[in-house]
Order: C-alpha cells, then sequence, then structure tokens
C-alpha cells in the first residue's frame, strides 16, 4: 500500500454515472478487484471514496462509476492504495464465467483484460447486453447462469451485498452444496476506513464468521455466502 496523488484528467457520463480517467503513480494502481481512497486536495470531503479501476493499470487508470457528482475535470486527488483482495482466478482456468449482477460491468473489466491476455474463454450473463465488450466475448442470457459452474473453470460474480442471497438463488445453489468451479464474489459495501480502523462498516457474514470486506475482501470466495465447504 502507498500514498500519492493523482489527478481527474476526464469524466464521462454514461448509464451508470460519472466514471473518469484518472493519472497517478503505477505503485497505488488497483489490481482486478481491489480499490483505492480518494479525496479531493483542499476539499471539505470528510470521508474518502472508494475508487474501483475500469481497466489493467496504465498511464490514464480508467474509473469505474459512479464518481461523486460534485468531482470536476483536472481535480488532484489524495490516494491510499492499492487496498483489499482482489480477483485471483486459477492460472490453469481456460473457460471463464462473468456475472455483472449489480448491473454494472466496469469493475469486472480489470479482470476480463486480464484472462484476455491469458487466452481464456469468457461469457458474460447479464439481464441486459453489456456495451463495448470485445468480439470475442460471449454474451449469454442470466437465466443460463445455472449451467455455468458446469462449463467455466471459474466464475466470478459483480454484486451487492444485498444480492448474495439472490445470487445463490440465480445459481440454483441447495443448502450445504458448494460450487461446481472456483466462484469469487466482488461484495460491493461501504468501504470507508480502508483498513485502517476495523469501524466494522463494511462486516460482512460468511459461513466461517464475520469478515471486513475493507481488507479480507472486497473480493470473496462465493461459496464463503452461498455454499458450504
Amino acid at each position: 500500500m502507498a500514498e500519492g496523488e493523482g489527478q481527474l484528467c476526464r469524466i464521462t457520463l454514461g448509464k451508470e454515472g460519472l466514471s473518469g480517467q484518472l493519472r497517478c503513480p503505477r505503485q497505488i494502481q488497483p489490481q482486478p478487484g481491489q480499490y483505492l481512497l480518494a479525496r479531493p486536495l483542499n476539499s471539505r470531503q470528510t470521508l474518502p471514496e472508494a475508487l474501483f479501476p475500469a481497466s489493467l493499470p496504465a498511464d490514464e487508470l480508467t474509473l469505474a462509476a459512479p464518481l461523486p457528482s460534485v468531482w470536476l475535470p483536472g481535480q488532484t486527488l489524495r490516494l491510499r492504495g492499492p487496498l483489499g483482495r482482489g480477483f485471483q482466478p486459477p492460472a490453469v482456468a481456460v473457460r471463464a464465467a462473468l456475472v455483472p449482477l449489480s448491473g454494472q460491468m466496469d469493475r469486472l473489466r480489470p479482470l476480463m483484460a486480464l484472462l484476455l491476455q491469458r487466452g481464456v474463454n469468457i461469457a458474460v450473463f447479464s439481464a441486459r447486453a453489456p456495451a463495448n465488450l470485445p468480439a470475442e466475448v460471449e454474451i449469454l442470457p442470466l437465466e443460463d447462469l445455472p449451467d455455468a459452474p458446469d462449463w467455466a473453470d471459474y466464475l466470478a460474480v459483480d454484486l451487492k451485498a444485498a444480492q448474495l442471497m439472490e445470487c445463490a438463488r440465480l445459481l440454483s445453489i441447495r443448502p450445504g452444496r458448494q460450487l461446481a468451479c472456483p466462484a469469487e464474489a466482488l461484495v460491493l459495501t461501504p468501504l470507508a476506513c480502508g483498513g485502517l480502523a476495523d469501524c466494522g462498516l463494511c462486516a460482512l457474514e460468511t459461513r466461517r464468521g464475520w469478515r471486513l470486506a475493507c481488507k479480507d475482501g472486497p473480493v470473496f470466495d462465493l461459496n464463503l455466502f452461498v455454499g458450504e465447504k
């Protein structure tokens, strides 16, 4: 983890809200599933914002929506990161299923780019077709999701904490069972302290006790929530 400054180069308004481009040191930039904490310099903003990447580390890092509506292009941000546990897909995976259950694809895009670099075949299961996907990525309806663990070597889901039980239902996981393939979930919940204070705001109840998303996650083994090992 490091601290530094970055500059918002551009801000774009899309269907999911404001996204942007951030120029900052590479050592601060998160890997897929990790996050940054950011606060504008000389701002009265009390709590920092958790920012997720929508691209792999680059000279200008793409930030996933939504950004705060009061932020402006050209602003300098005080940054801390990279924070948390990110995605850890198996090195031997050849088929991967990605599920933007939150309705937001951006936080899965860095993982998708990493898997494509490895030559992995990818299918995205979604209620609506995400925009701007590479041509080699297959798009399948969310109704086909129960078949995904039998086809894929790896499953990754982006969801809100309140959607964990819905995820289990969509995957047709019976009580006491676990998924047939390695599976991870990026669980969206407030990440105010970034692991410094153990404030408990991001605490999640798992089948193995309580975990803090700010440092134990925000990416977790999905079986901690929808299956029992």
